[in-house]
């Protein structure tokens, strides 16, 4: 029996395999980031639907509970519960609906998140870019150094 030759790919063949694997990652970011959008988007409406359930319950809730109610029966001024972020156990019990409240506020973390990299690519630019083209960017968090 003859040895069997190996076939060597051409630098075409890999520019093709390299082609196709930069649109399927850049296909992949993108649908990451619309599925990150739409948790945002039910993460702040359940934040909405709590502050609602806060304000319409006058007399008390499962959270704060019902102490008005028993006072309520003949009374005139009714004491408004006050809350806070901590009062919000449904909505703040996301680690990634704090993290957007933070970037929301501004408040940078004191630690460097080593791990979180985050893939970056703009919908226009990704339609405009050929398959030759560089690859889409990558933005890194910065590296602190404790010294």
């Amino acid at each position: 029996m003859p040895p069997k030759q190996e076939v060597k790919p051409t630098p075409s063949d890999d520019t093709d395999k390299y082609g196709k694997l930069k649109d399927d990652l850049v296909k992949d970011i993108l649908k990451k980031q619309e599925l990150e959008k739409k948790l945002q988007e039910l993460e702040d409406s359940i934040y909405e639907k709590e502050n609602d359930y806060f304000n319409e319950s006058v007399y008390g809730n499962i959270i704060k509970g019902f102490e008005n109610f028993s006072k309520a029966s003949g009374s005139t001024n009714k004491k408004r519960l006050q809350y806070t972020d901590d009062d919000h156990i449904f909505s703040m019990s996301s680690t990634n609906y704090i993290k957007q409240l933070m970037k929301k506020q501004g408040v940078v973390n004191g630690s460097a998140d080593f791990e979180d990299y985050e893939d970056v690519v703009k919908p226009k630019e990704a339609a405009e870019e050929e398959t030759t083209a560089a690859t889409p960017g990558r933005k890194r968090k910065s590296r602190v150094s404790e010294d």
